[in-house]
């Protein structure tokens, strides 16, 4: 498969892969350092008139009227404001005036000012009067200053929603630790168009972003990190899990759209980047030493009543097991298992002071010289939680009849509101160890190692909804041990040339989850003996490195070189009996890598300008170990396929004359002699007759079917006045059995184009055009049970095509905002994404390509801080949402061609339909701090809208219903609209408690995006104190 690239071979490709990203981390080493002179410019007198506004503004200004370009990290300059300058003077005069107060100072070399820190004695060489240091310029991802604080680095990531030109939300320490919710996912509830998938019964995050989701197409990334884990979910598709205790996490930074932000490794949807805590999250302020103890208690929990598996028992001799002696039900298929089922708790079992959610954590942060060490323990244990009481119209409607399409509509006649939701219930525990050496002012090294333990609820969604009262079942729990591990290297000296980082990581996670698709307890009619086949048992290994070094090449250009690889094993030791142990998956096996090389550029033409360029070749291999054994095995049997090579019409037409009755007997007879005695006799007494007619359906040299040369439904029939109206078709299959399990593998270019224009010091616009490719996952790379290979196909990359506008204006002068830390923003996005080849899987369980999936709409982002009020409000609408493919379309409803080419969210059967997100959604917060910031008190509102696919509706859930409809179906959702608020007191600089409730309303409603059949969590209150030392 070649999707653009110059090299033909995967060998050739990895070793050019290898020595460009070797060269990203030495180029900064061989780079000649330079030493600016100071330009005459600066001393040349001019006429200057630059008005009282904020410090950005007027250094905008005075960039257009010195002819200087003006280097600043927005960080430098937000919330400063200056009186402005009027006069004839020189360049070197004018900073001095504007800058004024403001804790700054400038430099002027060549053409081009950098601005500095006044504050810091320890300058190098100075000129007029300034302290000179290194200087930063930011694009797309901040630097992060030396021994820089927690609350510091909060405060540069939401600025950097609306200082870089992409998009992007930000949720801080504080706002983590307030809402982390009952389950990881909680953590990016409250971001637009942000949500998780399976949110309620995974133990993990499964991002989506602006409708994007699934396995390679968001990455999360931890600390430069990358963990995930595709489980399946049976009938309901897939999830991408990344597990992280949110206990640990500093900031959730997610980025939307085809990343192209240095050390992000994105891909077409985005990435989620989390940064851990560190020393800054605990160090006071000229403080070497320092410890965090946090304590939290919650309600809104009960202790789940975990079965005991009959492993090594006897089916036949186990009182009430399906098939047993008086019992109804097989052994094969043990849905209704006793042993499994539970009476639920209640709502009036929901004590409120129960404190059932529990959670610890300790912190220890030292500066010793030159080293930074920093150690943390975090412990969380929750029970099964309660769903909501209110609202549970949308989910009550006892009037419509039960089948796959309404198991959401009837959800809370089972999961009753305000009852107990089992397999919810999770325990964590976690370690954080980082230490860092600043070798230098300029220069570091970090080494960081995380380890998470994980047990939670987990069910298979088809073992809830195959039972008589699958509101009641309580499987075992699902255990996860996850670590990462990493060594950052940062070196940033005063030179042109060198701005070099580089990031070594690995991660290992070792999960046992109840994903397999068989059962806790399961035995067959040859085999009685009980035994777990529900369990799933894999080791995920991954190592990864990155480095990337930035360039100045003039005071208007810079470069950007940056190179990542990693490496990925999928191992299991599960034993493989057979698909029909309980319709278990198979152990999926297998190694892949992927590598990028990027290269970007950014010119500043003229002050108001901007432009940026960028060029990205990326690849991939993989290969499937377990079918590789398997068939070195002499077992390649068990991987037969059956594609479909074309399809036969047949349809029948009445007919009269001597003609169309020979016609009609030569179909049949092979003998002359019966063909003309017979066609003589009709002559001699002629009669109409009915005749059956036939006709092939081929696909094109793709291998795609058109609705064109489909008779059944092209309208060619309709024409003909014999037609009776019947037309059916028969599909011809063949099989295919691999000899072999080859190595995968493709590559391909993608470009970047950006421009940037400053409408003035406090406002601006830009355009962004991307593309990107996501090839391959792991899960789409090996074999499973509802995932074979396509004998006929061999999948391509995907291809995503993205633009994006927005406008960004700066609304501190229009309110008077210029102390430190008021804010006043806005932002407005329009973004269209195109993804060209997505990969797919069909209704006869195969991966394929179809043609393309296109989601647009608008997003609308604004804030405004004054210290003492803020508020901050993220709306979104999805304008378009479709997957279009004619001959996927065409052939899932052939006879009558009721499927269109293009369908809102997915075709059914596939993934895709179930990783459709609400049209619209709007999430609004709101606060102010009291008694000298000693008090602060805040809500949030989320809202969402329905679910609404009148279509899908009528295609799977009407009288004549289409094949496959009960595969992969989705869950919808009701509109939502859910209260959160907290109560947060300082004490004094040690000690401070907040109160935090959430789902105030009680609402009973379902997360979009979920896989199983879970509520979600109702109103639940959490109280935490905490000491600093």
């Amino acid at each position: 498969m070649n999707s653009g690239g110059i090299f033909q071979e995967f060998g050739k490709r990895r070793f050019w892969a290898g020595a460009l990203l070797a060269s990203v981390a030495v180029g900064g080493l061989s780079a000649p350092s330079a030493t600016w002179a100071q330009a005459a410019a600066a001393e040349e007198v001019r006429s200057f008139d630059i008005a009282s506004q904020s410090v950005a503004g007027a250094l905008a200004d005075f960039g257009r009227q010195s002819g200087l370009q003006v280097s600043m990290d927005a960080d430098q300059v937000r919330g400063l404001s200056t009186p402005g300058v009027k006069g004839t003077m020189t360049a070197s005069q004018a900073l001095a005036r504007l800058l004024a107060s403001t804790g700054l100072a400038a430099r002027i070399e060549g053409e081009i000012v950098s601005l500095h820190s006044a504050t810091v004695a320890s300058a190098g060489q100075s000129g007029a009067g300034t302290i000179v240091l290194d200087s930063l310029r930011v694009e797309g991802g901040s630097a992060t200053p030396a021994n820089e604080t927690g609350a510091e680095r909060d405060l540069r990531q939401k600025d950097a929603i609306y200082d870089q030109d992409l998009s992007s939300t930000y949720m801080g320490k504080e706002e983590v630790e307030r809402y982390k919710g009952v389950t990881p996912s909680d953590v990016l509830k409250g971001m637009v168009n942000v949500f998780s998938g399976d949110a309620r019964n995974s133990g993990a995050i499964d991002p989506s972003i602006r409708g994007i989701q699934g396995p390679g197409r968001v990455p999360v990334i931890i600390d430069g990190t990358e963990q995930a884990l595709t489980v399946w979910r049976g009938y309901n598709g897939a999830s991408n899990r990344s597990y992280i205790d949110p206990s640990l996490i500093a900031g959730v930074q997610v980025l939307k759209g085809p990343v192209s932000t240095r050390d992000v490794n994105g891909s077409t949807g985005g990435a989620v980047v989390i940064n851990t805590l560190d020393a800054g999250d605990i160090l006071q302020p000229g403080r070497n030493f320092g410890i965090e103890l946090k304590l939290e208690g919650g309600n809104n929990s009960t202790s789940p009543r975990l079965p005991t598996l009959l492993t090594g028992q006897d089916y036949r001799t186990v009182e009430g097991f399906p098939g047993s002696p008086g019992t109804p039900g097989y052994p094969t298929s043990p849905y209704a298992d006793p042993s499994l089922r539970v009476t639920l708790r209640t709502a009036e079992d929901n004590d409120f002071l129960s404190m059932g959610d529990k959670a610890a954590r300790l912190a220890v942060a030292g500066r010793i010289g030159d080293i930074d060490v920093f150690g943390a323990y975090a412990w969380r244990k929750r029970g099964n939680y309660f769903s909501g009481e209110n609202g549970a119209g949308y989910y009550s409607q006892d009037d419509v009849e039960q089948s796959s399409a309404t198991y959401i509509q009837r959800m809370a006649l089972s999961y009753e509101p305000g009852n107990e939701v089992p397999n919810t219930s999770s325990e964590t525990k976690s370690w954080l160890f980082k230490g860092t050496w600043h070798i230098a002012d300029d220069q570091y090294l970090q080494f960081g190692f995380r380890d998470s333990k994980s047990e939670y609820g987990e069910i298979m969604p088809s073992r809830i909804l195959s039972a008589e009262d699958f509101g009641a079942i309580q499987w075992p729990l699902s255990r996860v041990h996850a670590q990462a591990y990493n060594a950052e290297y940062k070196w940033q000296p005063e030179s042109r040339w060198i701005d070099l980082k580089a990031n070594l990581w690995a991660t290992r996670t070792a999960s046992h989850t109840y994903s397999a698709g068989g059962f806790p307890n399961y035995a067959s009619y040859d085999d009685p003996i009980l035994r777990n086949t529900a369990i799933a048992n894999s080791q995920n290994n991954r190592i990864g490195f990155s480095a990337s070094n930035q360039m100045k090449l003039s005071s208007r250009l810079d470069l950007l070189l940056e190179g990542n690889w990693s490496h990925e094993k999928l191992r299991s030791q599960d034993e493989w009996n057979g698909v029909y142990d309980g319709w278990r998956q198979y152990p999926r096996a297998g190694r892949r890598e992927e590598y990028r090389i990027n290269l970007k550029g950014e010119w500043r033409p003229v002050s108001f300008l901007k432009f940026n360029a960028g060029l990205t070749y990326s690849g991939y291999s993989a290969v499937d170990d377990f079918m590789r054994a398997q068939i070195a095995a002499g077992n390649a049997s068990q991987f037969t396929a059956y594609a479909i090579t074309s399809y036969t019409a047949s349809y029948e037409t009445e007919e009269f004359g001597a003609t169309a009755y020979e016609a009609y007997l030569r179909s049949r007879y092979t003998s002359e002699s019966i063909i003309q005695r017979r066609l003589a006799a009709y002559i001699a007494a002629p009669f109409t007759f009915t005749m059956n007619n036939s006709a092939p359906w081929e696909p094109d040299a793709d291998g795609n079917f058109h609705r064109a040369d489909n008779v059944c439904i092209n309208g060619s029939l309709d024409s003909l006045s014999s037609y009776l109206g019947t037309c059916n078709l028969v599909s011809n299959q063949q099989a295919f059995t691999p000899s072999s399990a080859d190595r995968k593998s493709g590559h391909g270019w993608a470009p970047m184009l950006s421009a940037t224009a400053y409408l003035s010091g406090s406002n601006r616009v830009y355009l962004r055009y991307a593309e990107a490719y996501r090839f391959p996952s792991m899960f789409e790379s090996t074999v499973g049970f509802s995932a074979s290979f396509n004998p006929l196909e061999e999948l391509k990359p995907e291809h995503l095509y993205s633009w994006e506008a927005a406008y960004v204006q700066d609304l501190r002068g229009l309110f008077g905002l210029n102390g430190e830390g008021q804010a006043a923003d806005l932002k407005l996005t329009w973004y269209r994404n195109t993804t060209r080849n997505v990969i797919e899987r069909t209704t006869r369980l195969m991966f394929n390509n179809i043609d393309r999936q296109v989601i647009a709409g608008f997003e609308f982002q604004a804030r405004y801080d004054n210290g003492g009020f803020f508020t901050e409000i993220g709306a979104g609408h999805m304008t378009t949402n479709k997957v279009c493919d004619e001959s996927v379309a065409v052939q899932m409803d052939y006879g009558s061609g009721r499927v269109p080419d293009c369908v809102k969210y997915g075709f059914h059967g596939g993934y895709l339909l179930t990783q459709a997100t609400p049209e619209d959604t709007v999430n609004w917060t709101i606060g102010g701090r009291f008694l000298n910031r000693r008090l602060e008190v805040g809500g949030r509102l989320t809202w969402y809208s329905e679910y609404d696919n009148p279509l899908l509706a009528e295609l799977i859930g009407g009288d004549d219903p289409i094949d496959g409809n009960a595969l992969n179906v989705p869950y919808a959702w009701g509109e939502t609209l859910t209260l959160d608020a907290y109560v947060k007191f300082r004490l004094n600089d040690r000690f401070s408690a907040e109160l935090v409730g959430t789902n105030l309303t009680d609402k009973y409603y379902a997360d979009p995006l979920t896989r199983a059949l879970n509520p979600a969590p109702g109103r639940t209150v959490r109280l935490s104190l905490t000491g600093r030392f």
